[in-house]
């Protein structure tokens, strides 16, 4: 979801859906007036949650179309060996004009709506194919991983709609887009100085928009997460199976919550430990601003990866077994054939 401060400088407040209607009382209809009367109101209401609806889209579309701009910059900038950066462009608060009647609103809305998208599809396409030519071309440049026992794949279970946005296109985004720079930096997100003690307590334990997206490097500790979400949430294939070796080569920048909370000096809560970062532990990684699309090898469910995690062996509490990408794979054509037969 959008952040809620960005909504408001692009001029994109909700309206109020609010309506009142006439109840016949017992033995007594309504008038043909009041009968009017509701059917209009009700009218008004559809009509104002299809505003919302739109003002929401459109907002995603600017958010998007930012993100787009300026990824395109950096990966261009990464393809040519040479740092392209111009300033970012500001977002001002756009004044909204009083005393416009819903028509009038829709009539606006519908114009930004049909500009924002001009060339838009045209630059996502540019950007994938950018990500792609530079991941194919990662073999030529000597990696070295932010930890010594970086693995081979990352996990990030999501919900639609919630934390950072996530489309198949784009991959994920932290959940402070639009407003998260590119980090043209080219070490680790440890030394980068993008993290601080006040971000990193955000993003592990408060609720406000983070630079940062959360990831697993344990398939155990992903699927019993999932055991604490609603079942409505769990259903479908809504585990992105991760390649880290593509998010090194995308330049990401990504390091364990233990690692960055060590280096800040802090402590870390525990059993005997009453005061310190809570949920960060030695599996759960983070990664700045962006997951692109083309390091996402495939989308998995919560019962595929438990199968996955039997059949090898990896009992539900050990964290420190691993699966490879061959095994996952494997798995998933497997039960499409089956599914298909």
């Amino acid at each position: 979801m959008p952040v809620h401060q960005v909504r408001e400088l692009h001029g994109l407040q909700n309206l109020p859906s609010v309506a009142t209607y006439y109840f016949a009382s017992t033995g007594k209809p309504l008038t043909e007036e009041k009968e009017e009367y509701n059917r209009t109101s009700r009218h008004t209401r559809e009509l104002t949650a299809e505003f919302n609806r739109n003002q929401l889209k459109l907002c995603c579309l600017l958010d998007d179309k930012l993100f787009v701009a300026e990824s395109l910059q950096y990966v261009t900038s990464k393809m040519a060996g040479t740092k392209i950066q111009t300033a970012r462009p500001m977002i001002e608060r756009v004044e909204t004009r009083q005393g416009l009647t819903l028509s009038e609103k829709t009539d606006i809305l519908s114009v930004r709506l049909r500009d924002a998208s001009l060339g838009h599809q045209a630059n996502i396409e540019s950007l994938r194919i950018v990500n792609r030519y530079l991941i194919s071309q990662a073999h030529s440049n000597p990696m070295e991983y932010p930890e010594s026992d970086t693995p081979e794949l990352f996990y990030r279970a999501f919900q639609c709609g919630s934390y950072s946005r996530h489309s198949m296109e784009l991959g994920f985004r932290s959940s402070n887009q639009p407003l998260t720079p590119p980090a043209y930096h080219d070490g680790t997100l440890l030394n980068s100085l993008l993290v601080n003690k006040d971000s990193l307590t955000n993003h592990c334990e408060g609720n406000q928009p983070s630079d940062l997206i959360a990831l697993s490097d344990s398939p155990s500790r992903v699927l019993n997460i999932l055991k604490t979400w609603g079942y409505s949430h769990r259903r479908g294939d809504m585990i992105a199976v991760i390649n880290v070796s593509k998010l090194f080569a995308m330049r990401v920048l990504f390091n364990r919550t233990t690692t960055l909370a060590e280096k800040l000096g802090m402590k870390l809560w525990s059993g005997s430990q009453s005061t310190g970062l809570q949920y960060a532990n030695p599996n759960y990684w983070v990664a700045y601003r962006w997951i692109p699309a083309e390091c996402i090898e495939c989308y998995v469910s919560e019962d595929l990866l438990q199968e996955a995690c039997q059949s090898h062996g990896i009992d539900e509490s050990d964290y420190t077994a691993r699966l490879s990408l061959n095994e996952i794979v494997a798995l998933k054509f497997q039960l499409l054939s089956m599914q298909q037969n």
